[in-house]
């Protein structure tokens, strides 16, 4: 026990660089997968961040050295980075750089006091308010964005170029598009997937979050018509694996104790599932996560009164 507690990071600085180097694998198999425009998307958000952070720790008159060396603001750059569509447009991106650091976290007082997942308020401000003109997520099989070059991507996100001329009228999944069984490319989501089990094996998460998010999607993935095969590998689609390690498990937003981490994790992917089967979005993970963020004080007092000797423990 005081060996697997040692490899945890004490600091939050430590522990916002443990979880940015486990990111890593994954946004760099990412980028194989979807080609330049993952990794220019990556450099936009760092910098939008850095210097809405920058802009926020001036206003409240906060010390700019202390403030950006924690980190946080490199964390919550790379989950939007991820997190938004491929191909979202440069201002779409400074929008949700703002409404993620700039509102939600220093708005509500800092790093530790907001409610909501910073990156997942951002994303749903871009996804609510320009959802038509976001471009669909490629193929997995064969991604249209793979074949862009660094140049065209630039030019597309500063908006100098026409819109591709690319089928968005449908907002269907390969969930509910009966294309489940066609393996998808094994990389991305394993990239996270052992991002994610590194974290949970040095405690720097807690596993009870993506285990029930992922129990209760496979299971209402099932009780819809899916067939078993289908359902596990719909936990390889969209951001599904990232937002269970990386963002769901945010410790400033999810519970404290662990019956209601368990309740904070089914509840996320239950909303998810609801979306995913009946919903306008074709995906409906940073929804599911604003949601469960909301109901994290009345899953605090549930979970207490189901399990209270859990609570103890945890």
């Amino acid at each position: 026990m005081s060996y697997r507690m040692s490899l945890m990071p004490r600091s939050t600085q430590g522990i916002m660089a443990t979880v940015t180097l486990a990111m890593l694998p994954g946004t760099w198999l990412y980028g194989l997968q979807y080609g330049p425009v993952v990794w220019l998307q990556v450099i936009w958000c760092l910098l939008l961040a850095l210097l809405v952070e920058m802009g926020a720790l001036y206003l409240c008159r906060k010390s700019l050295a202390r403030g950006l060396s924690d980190l946080s603001w490199l964390v919550c750059a790379l989950i939007l980075a991820r997190a938004l569509p491929l191909m979202t447009p440069l201002w779409m991106m400074a929008i949700a750089s703002v409404v993620a650091l700039g509102l939600v976290k220093h708005a509500n007082g800092g790093l530790g006091a907001n409610r909501l997942n910073p990156a997942m308020a951002g994303l749903a401000v871009v996804a609510i308010c320009f959802y038509q003109q976001l471009m669909p997520a490629p193929d997995l099989n064969t991604p249209w964005t793979l074949g862009l070059t660094a140049q065209e991507v630039l030019l597309h996100q500063l908006q100098l170029e026409p819109r591709y001329p690319v089928d968005i009228m449908t907002g269907a999944t390969p969930l509910s598009g009966g294309a489940l069984d066609e393996p998808a490319p094994l990389l991305s989501w394993i990239g996270y997937l052992g991002g994610g089990l590194l974290l949970a094996a040095m405690r720097v998460i807690r596993f009870e979050i993506p285990l029930a998010m992922i129990t209760c999607s496979v299971s209402l993935c099932i009780l819809a018509g899916h067939s078993a095969q289908e359902s596990l590998h719909s936990l390889s689609l969209g951001g599904y694996v990232f937002t269970a390690f990386f963002i769901a498990t945010d410790p400033v937003t999810s519970p404290d104790n662990r019956s209601a981490r368990i309740l904070f994790g089914a509840t996320i992917g239950v909303v998810t599932e609801l979306v995913r089967e009946f919903g306008l979005y074709a995906d409906g993970l940073c929804f599911a996560v604003l949601v469960a963020n909301l109901l994290v004080p009345d899953l605090n007092r549930l979970g207490l009164r189901l399990h209270r000797p859990w609570h103890q423990a945890a």
